[in-house]
C-alpha cells in the first residue's frame, strides 16, 4: 500500500515529469495486458504460487523464456506451447532490465535496451537456455537459476510461476479482475494522470546533454563479454 506522503510525492512527479520512459514500457504492457484479460476472460499472470498478489501480467507482447512473445504460444487446456519453437509451455521472463531493478542501465551511454537479455548466474541468458528442461546450451548448467531478483517481491525468477486463470477461479480466490485488475487501480488518481495525457499537467522537458556516440566503458566492457559466449 503507498503511503499518503509516498502518493502525493508520485503525483506530483508524474504531473511534473510523467513516468520515466522504462517505467512508462511497463505500464503500457501491463495496461495492455489488463485489456487482454479483460475482454477474454481469461487472466494471465506471473506470480509466487501460494501470494495473495501477482507480480506481472502477462500481455501478448511479454517474452517467453524461449526467446518469442506471447502472442507466438497458443492457449491450449493444460499448455501455453510456441508456434515458433519446440517450447512446450510459456514462461513469462523479465524483457527489460527495469523489471529486475537495473533501472539505470537504460541510462548509461550506448546501452541498446533490445540487445538486454536476463541472465542465469552461469552468466548466460535465458535464450542460452533449452526452453523445456532449462539446462543450458552455452556451457552445461542443469537449470537456469536467476542472477535477479523479481522486484514486486524480491525472489528468484525460478521460484514463480506463469499462471493462467478464469475469472470465476480469481473471484473465488478473491483476486481483482476487470476495472480492479488495471495497473495503478488502487491509486485511481495517479492511474488516471498517467494513462489520460489530458489530465496530465504542463511538463518541463527533461533536457540530455549531447553524448559522445561511443558508449560508455561499463556498456562496452558488457558487450565485449557477451560477444566471449
Amino acid at each position: 500500500m503507498i503511503q499518503a506522503t509516498d502518493k502525493n510525492s508520485i503525483r506530483a512527479a508524474v504531473e511534473q515529469f510523467g513516468p520515466a520512459p522504462g517505467a512508462r514500457a511497463m505500464l503500457d504492457m501491463e495496461k495492455a495486458a489488463a485489456e487482454a484479460a479483460i475482454a477474454s476472460g481469461t487472466y494471465i499472470v506471473w506470480r509466487l504460487p501460494p501470494a495473495p498478489r501477482d507480480c506481472t501480467r502477462v500481455a501478448p507482447n511479454s517474452k517467453c523464456f524461449c526467446g518469442h512473445l506471447a502472442g507466438s504460444h497458443t492457449l491450449k487446456p493444460r499448455s501455453f506451447p510456441c508456434g515458433a519453437c519446440a517450447c512446450k509451455n510459456y514462461a513469462f521472463i523479465p524483457q527489460r532490465p527495469e523489471e529486475v531493478g537495473e533501472w539505470w542501465l537504460p541510462r548509461r551511454r550506448g546501452f541498446d535496451v533490445r540487445t538486454w537479455r536476463a541472465m542465469c548466474r552461469c552468466q548466460h541468458s535465458h535464450e542460452d537456455h533449452d526452453p523445456n528442461f532449462r539446462g543450458c546450451r552455452a556451457c552445461g548448467c542443469p537449470n537456469f537459476s536467476s542472477n535477479f531478483l523479481c522486484i514486486a517481491c524480491d525472489k528468484h525468477w525460478e521460484e514463480h510461476e506463469t499462471i493462467v486463470e478464469s475469472e470465476q477461479e480469481r473471484r473465488a480466490e478473491r483476486r481483482p479482475v476487470g476495472q480492479d485488475f488495471m495497473p495503478l487501480a488502487d491509486t485511481p488518481d495517479i492511474q488516471e494522470i498517467v494513462f489520460d495525457p489530458a489530465r496530465q499537467g504542463p511538463q518541463k522537458p527533461m533536457i540530455a546533454p549531447k553524448m559522445p556516440v561511443k558508449p560508455e566503458r561499463s556498456v562496452r566492457l558488457m558487450m565485449q563479454a557477451r560477444k566471449k559466449k
